[in-house]
């Protein structure tokens, strides 16, 4: 009996960080799929750009999606929402370290850098903000 009461939040705890991830993952292919629609000619054949302007749009959007995805998983997690936050984050600094380092001859220092310096805080801001409506609610 015991047992089961400690895989749920144990099963919730892995539903809010693969959440957020997915989220953050999902949306910035999406919104990459979209921007390469609206400007094609700003990518080259491998879909890389360096036309600054589209790069600061696609900053603003990881960025975004970076807090979205730290708001998800907060509020899907049981206990220690921060904590969540963070162990989301870091797989998503994980994942997205691994590109900067793929494109770093592709793509300006200032976007790679930034993008990574960004990703943690702002999911964390996510999260505040999921506690904040939380606490309105209450």
């Amino acid at each position: 009996m015991n047992r089961q009461s400690n895989d749920v939040p144990v099963v919730r705890s892995v539903v809010a960080v693969a959440a957020g991830f997915f989220a953050v993952m999902v949306l910035g292919a999406a919104a990459d799929v979209v921007l390469g629609h609206v400007s094609p000619d700003a990518f080259d054949a491998q879909g890389h750009t360096r036309v600054e302007s589209t790069l600061f749009i696609k900053l603003a959007y990881e960025t975004l999606f970076a807090l979205l995805a730290g708001y998800l998983t907060a509020r899907i997690a049981v206990r220690k929402p921060f904590t969540h936050v963070l162990v989301m984050a870091g797989i998503v600094l994980a994942g997205r370290a691994f590109i900067a380092v793929a494109t770093w001859d592709v793509v300006p220092l200032w976007f790679n850098l930034g993008v990574l310096v960004l990703i943690v805080p702002a999911a964390l801001l996510g999260a505040k903000l999921s506690e904040w409506r939380s606490r309105a609610a209450a």
